[in-house]
């Protein structure tokens, strides 16, 4: 976005000025994917944190919308309200997605993080909208292009959520009503759900969920530009911001799928991730959304909280440690295969070169 490298942080100023920026991507990706070898090959020891023998059980196989993506074992989400809690009724292709350990002191102490999961499937998305219910989820991130053929599987996504003004019942204990859109244009569109427990008479608390879907952002690839990334992160930070300050409550984690849960998934984390590290730590040449006079502006994950003291281990701008790196080996800890392709890689850090204005 034509910033001097100064104003870059550090390992963005030595990727931009390397004349061989592919080949170094290239490189790392591949050291990365060795790594995710290694992993796999615990896949089948039941006893391993890596294991996702369970994923693929028998009665569980037709819960996955691909054979070889499936939750590790460790940081698998369970579906908490199952009568029985057999893995047939608990299951769910989704992983918790954590802060990584290197880059926590420079997130903040209640920073969310992630759930990251498959497109639902037809016969899946009662225990999705379960998932969101527990895991006290106000954003959901959809990053494929969906069906709207609700009862018959499609290649990559089916629509899963009703038309506006209508309301899907799950078990008779939770609906969730389509609001309508809160804005449309371009790439992305966004709209606004309530989710509540009929059951718990007409006082209920009423949980509001931002639903987020770019459909455009292509399978195994990446968009032509920035702009539509960046614009999403800006306005579900100002999304976010409203409902602390309305509601004042801590909120859950933000879930994002695009098919498999893993490739646009990730690089959706990846770069979300790094905006929060910089904001918290008070980087100071963050570009604002692209609508100067559009009130989803910069706003800091955290609500306003900055970091109140500095630490050795606290990331510093002006070094040339490369956190997106660290971030995604950290994320592919939790879940194989996110950021798929080094093209995605590469993105990563052209998103973020792009929020350093």
């Amino acid at each position: 976005m034509g910033a001097s490298l100064t104003r870059l942080p550090g390992f963005l100023r030595q990727e931009s000025s390397f004349s061989g920026t592919c080949d170094m991507h290239v490189r790392l990706f591949r050291d990365l994917n060795l790594e995710e070898r290694q992993r796999a090959k615990s896949a089948t020891d039941l006893d391993s944190p890596f294991s996702v023998l369970e994923a693929a059980h028998p009665t569980t196989r037709d819960l996955n919308r691909y054979t070889d993506i499936l939750p590790y074992k460790h940081s698998r989400i369970i579906i908490n309200d199952a009568k029985d809690r057999n893995i047939k009724t608990s299951y769910i292709n989704a992983n918790r997605i954590t802060a990584p350990a290197l880059l926590r002191p420079s997130l903040p102490k209640d920073w969310p993080g992630f759930i990251a999961t498959q497109a639902p499937l037809p016969h899946t998305q009662p225990r999705f909208w379960r998932m969101i219910e527990q895991q006290n989820v106000q954003v959901i991130v959809c990053l494929t292009a969906v069906n709207n053929d609700r009862t018959r599987r499609a290649q990559k996504a089916e629509r899963y959520w009703p038309l506006v003004g209508q309301t899907d019942e799950f078990d008779g204990n939770l609906s969730v009503r389509n609001l309508g859109p809160m804005e449309s244009g371009g790439d992305i569109e966004y709209h606004e759900f309530e989710m509540w427990n009929p059951q718990s008479g007409a006082e209920t608390q009423r949980r509001r969920i931002m639903l987020v879907y770019y459909a455009s952002w292509p399978d195994h690839g990446v968009p032509s530009t920035t702009e539509p990334l960046r614009d999403m992160l800006f306005r579900i930070r100002a999304w976010k911001a409203e409902l602390r300050k309305k509601q004042q409550f801590c909120l859950g984690p933000t879930v994002v799928h695009c098919s498999a849960g893993c490739g646009r998934t990730g690089t959706f984390c990846v770069v979300d991730t790094i905006l929060s590290v910089l904001e918290y730590t008070q980087y100071p040449n963050l570009a604002r959304a692209f609508n100067a006079a559009d009130s989803h502006q910069n706003i800091p994950e955290a609500a306003g909280e900055v970091a109140e003291a500095s630490s050795s281990d606290m990331y510093n701008w002006q070094g040339e440690r490369d956190i997106i790196l660290e971030a995604l080996a950290a994320f592919r800890l939790e879940r194989m295969l996110m950021v798929q392709t080094v093209d995605q890689f590469s993105f990563c850090y052209k998103a973020v070169r792009d929020l350093c204005s």
